[in-house]
């Protein structure tokens, strides 16, 4: 059933078919790079997670910028954060407009993930979509994110999320030159231990790389392009063919994943800083999770994001972002707003 958050945040992604929004229709909000998995693909875990936003920085900026309809919360490992809980709620309590809430784990800590779950389930005007990441069968996922018995754990909380009405659980699997070719291995592995489980249960994504973000810049994380197509190839023969807004969203990110895999090119129009953002754990405000440029520091606006938002840099940044001068990149965090705010466009365009 469409909520009024829902056809509150459809108004505003059409607005954003046409201009550039006022605020944010999504940010991307990360509050921790403290993180217990040493995974090869990200060097977020060998940072050290100092001077990051305080607790009552957090709810300043929650009760400061109310008015995005889909937020995404992310790490770092988000729930070793103590205050987490408290941060969730406020959200809840206050932005009136969330239609969409997100927020990645790598699963660890099943208890606090559960808990703070829970709550989120009983918002039921609020969309809340949590991703367990998993990079392979039980060897190969413990491997490639470094903690011995991971995968279990990941597993376990996985199967509590999916038993909530009112979560939607999805197992997240980053494609990497460290498990490339292995997705049907890894669905079956996972089916295994969860004999229902759904492909539709089940998302790719194809590593990326990001000097501020992922401090991998350096690094080479991706599969080999025959590795990918076969694992991409594969996901679609298995995947349902739902009409939901979010299996035609998901459909076409993996469609033009090939395109991007072609031509490293984005294959469309981006809205980073049309209708996104990207937060760091300092309050340093960038255009995604990508483009290393920042735009501004929420520690010198009080936590408003809107003098940012509507200051010149951003405007100007973000006018070239839209004529394709920037990092190019197609990941599902930055993708589905690009999709949406295309939707009256060419999905192809020269550059």
């Amino acid at each position: 059933m469409m909520t009024l958050r829902m056809l509150t945040g459809a108004a505003a992604l059409a607005k954003a078919n046409v201009t550039r929004l006022s605020g944010p229709l999504k940010i991307n909000l990360c509050v921790t790079y403290a993180c217990q998995y040493r995974c090869k693909t990200c060097n977020i875990w060998q940072r050290k997670p100092t001077n990051e936003l305080t607790r009552d920085e957090l709810l300043s900026f929650v009760d400061k910028n109310r008015d995005a309809h889909w937020l995404d919360i992310t790490g770092g490992e988000i729930f070793l954060r103590k205050d987490i809980p408290e941060v969730f709620d406020a959200i809840a309590a206050t932005w009136r407009h969330l239609a969409v809430l997100h927020f990645p784990t790598n699963g660890f800590l099943t208890d606090s993930i559960v808990a703070v779950a829970e709550r989120l389930a009983r918002q039921r005007s609020i969309m809340t979509i949590v991703t367990v990441s998993l990079d392979g069968d039980e060897q190969l996922n413990d491997s490639v994110r470094g903690i011995k018995g991971g995968f279990r754990r990941q597993i376990e909380t996985f199967r509590a999320l999916r038993r909530m009405k009112g979560i939607r659980a999805v197992l997240g699997m980053t494609l990497s030159r460290y498990n490339a070719g292995t997705y049907e291995h890894t669905l079956a592995a996972c089916q295994q231990e969860i004999p229902d489980l759904r492909p539709d249960e089940f998302h790719l994504n194809v590593a990326q790389t990001s000097a501020h973000y992922y401090g991998n810049a350096d690094d080479a994380v991706e599969g080999s392009p025959e590795a990918l197509a076969g694992d991409l190839a594969a996901y679609r023969a298995h995947a349902r063919r739902t009409l939901t807004l979010t299996g035609l969203v998901e459909r076409a990110y993996l469609n033009h994943l090939d395109t991007f895999l072609r031509t490293r090119r984005t294959p469309m129009p981006c809205h980073a800083l049309r209708s996104s953002c990207f937060i760091d754990p300092w309050g340093r405000v960038f255009p995604c999770i990508t483009y290393s440029r920042p735009v501004g520091n929420l520690r010198d606006t009080a936590m408003d994001l809107q003098p940012i938002w509507q200051g010149h840099e951003a405007t100007r940044i973000q006018s070239e972002i839209w004529q394709g001068k920037c990092p190019q990149c197609w990941t599902a965090c930055e993708a589905y707003q690009s999709i949406l705010g295309n939707l009256v466009r060419p999905l192809v365009f020269a550059r």
